[in-house]
């Protein structure tokens, strides 16, 4: 065998074990990243429905802020669920209903505080609709994703 051929190898045999490390370290960083770019992504149709349920509701019937916001978030919540069960962490379970509950609850945590958010900014301060709306949403859509991933859509 021919000295640089040694050379490769053992240049070799030194970056396999760190080429590994690296796709350990990665890899679940990379996935992180790919599943908040389709949250992102897939969630804008559950943002369109909460934010169109929530104008028709508040704006067009006249219900009051809150009430609207319940129903908003109600219709919102059943399109995410689905989304992001399929689109965007790519889950299949046969617990369906348990996940369901889970998504559910976390979703009453994150709504609690979008509903303090949309008190304090709108009953409080005095801010338009809109932009309690957008910023309550903001906070939401944060605290969504960590639950999503983290507790209800984990693989064990």
């Amino acid at each position: 065998m021919s000295k640089s051929n040694q050379n490769e190898e053992t240049v070799t045999d030194i970056l396999e074990p760190t080429a590994e490390l690296d796709k350990q370290i990665l890899s679940p960083v990379k996935e992180t990243r790919n599943q908040a770019i389709r949250y992102i992504l897939w969630g804008l149709i559950s943002v369109a429905v909460n934010f169109a349920t929530f104008y028709t509701t508040y704006h067009l019937i006249g219900l009051e802020y809150q009430v609207a916001n319940v129903i908003s978030w109600v219709i919102a919540v059943q399109v995410a669920f689905w989304v992001d069960r399929l689109k965007v962490f790519d889950h299949h379970s046969k617990y369906v209903f348990r996940e369901m509950g889970k998504f559910y609850a976390t979703r009453i945590v994150t709504y609690l505080i979008e509903a303090a958010i949309l008190w304090l900014l709108m009953s409080v301060i005095g801010s338009s609709a809109v932009l309690a709306k957008i910023l309550g949403q903001a906070g939401a859509i944060i605290g969504n994703f960590l639950f999503s991933k983290l507790y209800v859509f984990r693989n064990k």
